[in-house]
C-alpha cells in the first residue's frame, strides 16, 4: 500500500509540475489554480500516506522538509532571485518529500540537491541560450579577447574529460565550465534581460531594472527584491508612465520539474557516483 501511495504521489508531483513548467515557459506565470492544486493535492497526500502507514515515521521529518525546501525558497523570494510561484511549488514539494534516507526516491535532502543541480545546470544553459538568441544585442558588449577564452576553455574541457579518470574527467570539465561562462552569464544577465515593457502590461512581481519617477522627477516606485506590488502597479498607471524597464528573467520552474524527475527515476545521482568511485 505504501509503494502504490508513493507511486500516486510521483504521478501527481510530476503531472502539476509538468503542466506549471509548460505555462511557465510559455507566459512566465504559472495559473493560481495549478499552485492551489499542488499545495492541497500534497497536505492530503501527505495525510492519506500517515494514514494508511499507521506510523509517524511517513511525517517524523515534515518539519525538517518544511524548513529546507520551504525555507530555502522564501529567502530566494525575499532575496529577488526566486518568483512567488516557485515558492508555492517548492511548499507543496515539502508535504511529498518527506524522507530523511538520502537513497529513498522520497527523500527531500535529495530532491534539495537535484533542484540545486538540475535548476543551476538548466539557469546556466537557459541564460546562455538567451544570450545566443539576442546575440545581436550581446555583440556590442564582448571584447577582443572572449573569442580566444571560449576557444581554450572548449579545449580544456574536452582534454579533461577525455584523460582524467573518473569522477574527475565529470567534475573538472563541469567547474571549467562554470568558470568560462561566468564572463558571459555576467554580460546577459546586465544588458539582454531588461525589456521596456507598456505600464498596462505590468503583473504583480515585475522585476524593475531601476527607479521609476514621475514627469515632474519625483519618485514614484522603487526597485523591490519580490517585485512590484498591486500597490506599485497602480501607482506607476496613475502617474500615467506609459513605459518602464523590466527584467525578463528566465522561468525557474522547469528547473523544478527537473530536479523532481531525477528525484522519482533515480534517487541521488550524487551519491550513486561518489560511492562508484570509492575503492
Amino acid at each position: 500500500m505504501v509503494y502504490s501511495i508513493d507511486y500516486i504521489i510521483f504521478i501527481f508531483a510530476l503531472l502539476v509540475l509538468g503542466l506549471s513548467s509548460a505555462f511557465d515557459i510559455k507566459s512566465r506565470e504559472v495559473p493560481q489554480f495549478l499552485l492551489y492544486i499542488l499545495i492541497f493535492g500534497s497536505v492530503l497526500l501527505c495525510v492519506f500516506k500517515f494514514i494508511f502507514t499507521g506510523s509517524l515515521s511517513s511525517i517524523e521529518y515534515l518539519p525538517v522538509s518544511l524548513a529546507l525546501l520551504f525555507g530555502f525558497s522564501y529567502l530566494m523570494y525575499i532575496s529577488g532571485q526566486w518568483a512567488g510561484g516557485d515558492v508555492q511549488i517548492m511548499l507543496g514539494l515539502s508535504f511529498l518529500f518527506t524522507s530523511a534516507n538520502i537513497s529513498s526516491n522520497m527523500s527531500f535532502v535529495s530532491l534539495f540537491i537535484n533542484i540545486m543541480i538540475a535548476g543551476g545546470v538548466y539557469g546556466l544553459f537557459g541564460t546562455l541560450i538567451m544570450g545566443i538568441i539576442k546575440y545581436k544585442r550581446l555583440k556590442k558588449y564582448l571584447k577582443f579577447y572572449d573569442v580566444p577564452i571560449v576557444v581554450l576553455g572548449a579545449i580544456a574541457i574536452a582534454s579533461s574529460f577525455i584523460l582524467l579518470p573518473l569522477p574527475l574527467n565529470l567534475f573538472i570539465p563541469a567547474i571549467l565550465f562554470l568558470l568560462v561562462s561566468m564572463r558571459y552569464m555576467y554580460l546577459i544577465s546586465t544588458t539582454v534581460v531588461f525589456v521596456k515593457t507598456p505600464s498596462a502590461k505590468l503583473e504583480e512581481g515585475d522585476w524593475i531594472a531601476e527607479e521609476i519617477r514621475d514627469h515632474e522627477g519625483k519618485l514614484v516606485v522603487r526597485p523591490k527584491a519580490t517585485g512590484l506590488s498591486k500597490r506599485d502597479i497602480e501607482k506607476i498607471k496613475s502617474n500615467n508612465i506609459r513605459e518602464v524597464l523590466v527584467k525578463i528573467g528566465l522561468p525557474f520552474i522547469p528547473g523544478i520539474f527537473l530536479g523532481v524527475l531525477i528525484t522519482v527515476l533515480l534517487g541521488n545521482p550524487l551519491l550513486s557516483i561518489f560511492l562508484s568511485s570509492l575503492p
